[in-house]
């Protein structure tokens, strides 16, 4: 097993769940002798080489987890510990210990650029988490709700997904609130009871609104949202980016992609694609580019205007 590696991704819960596997396969039992974990924003590089290089006590191997390691992203450290990247680089180069070093850092991407990143991905190795597909997801939750002695039916199932807008995570934390609730079976009403309308979800309703002309059940979605302290300069980023995706889907979709193709061209969540295709079959690429331009417009004026921003999104809503 390479004794550096790189854990990357969106996911948190997956990323745990592969660091735990990663480590135990390496180390057998995890104790607080064989198993640590570092913030990369809190503690000096010169610690964490220095704890990677100290034998491990009452244990034949060791694993540290170093969390939030933004230093292979374009993203800033921040925190309140100061880091000599070349000592880093230089352990990497001559590492001669045998503690398993896991670097995790959540985000999309890394930045391939960074001497760090290319030395790492030489010298270890590099494990990007994705998203589950709708089928990885369905056997998922089939396969918690088996070890409950728990059946959903597939109505019930699709509609979970749906409202989780087919995350991980979300499903994950929404299953768990279903065997709480439930009792043997978990019918659609129990869905529709329990599983709460992920935000992302929320915003393609209120996108579909819009685009259906349906301008009073917009703005009541949005007063909703705004009630549940969603910022407006938020929804409108959000609704703005649900209109972006779905211009950029028409275009590729003209040009012969295919549902997969787009999700990996403009790395987003094939959910996303699938219900930005149902809507670009019903518009003209001229009609979404006109609302492009209206959201590019409403934007200045949530940057410039003193206006209550409440009011400037339903304005936005009604104009659109």
């Amino acid at each position: 097993m390479e004794l550096l590696q790189l854990v990357y991704g969106t996911n948190i819960i997956r990323i745990e769940d592969k660091i735990k596997t990663i480590a135990k396969d390496y180390a057998g039992t995890l104790d607080d002798f064989s198993f640590t974990k570092l913030n990369y924003k809190e503690t000096a590089i010169e610690q964490i080489i220095e704890e990677a290089q100290t034998l491990p006590f009452l244990t034949d191997r060791k694993v540290i987890v170093i969390e939030e390691a933004v230093l292979f992203t374009a993203q800033k450290a921040g925190g309140s510990a100061e880091h000599n990247i070349d000592l880093l680089i230089d352990y990497i180069q001559n590492k001669n210990d045998d503690t398993l070093l896991i670097f995790t850092v959540i985000s999309e991407k890394l930045d391939k650029r960074k001497k760090v990143t290319k030395l790492i991905t030489e010298r270890g190795k590099q494990i990007e988490i994705n998203e589950m597909t709708e089928k990885e997801l369905m056997n998922y939750v089939r396969s918690v709700l088996d070890r409950q002695n728990v059946e959903i039916s597939s109505e019930a199932l699709n509609l979970l997904l749906e409202k989780t807008s087919y995350k991980y995570e979300a499903v994950h934390n929404e299953v768990s609130k279903l065997l709480l609730y439930c009792d043997g079976n978990i019918s659609l009403q129990d869905v529709e009871n329990v599983v709460s309308v992920s935000l992302e979800q929320n915003v393609f309703l209120l996108t579909d609104f819009i685009l259906k002309n349906e301008k009073e059940k917009a703005v009541k979605l949005a007063r909703e949202l705004i009630l549940q302290k969603e910022e407006p300069m938020k929804l409108l980023h959000l609704v703005i980016g649900q209109f972006r995706l779905l211009y950029q889907v028409k275009i590729l979709n003209g040009e012969g992609y295919q549902e997969d193709n787009i999700a990996k061209t403009l790395k987003v969540h094939p959910y996303r694609v699938k219900l930005a295709m149902r809507h670009t079959r019903m518009y003209p690429l001229d009609a979404l580019l006109k609302k492009m331009i209206i959201c590019r417009d409403i934007d200045y004026k949530f940057k410039s205007s003193y206006l209550d921003r409440n009011a400037l999104f339903e304005l936005f809503i009604l104009e659109i």
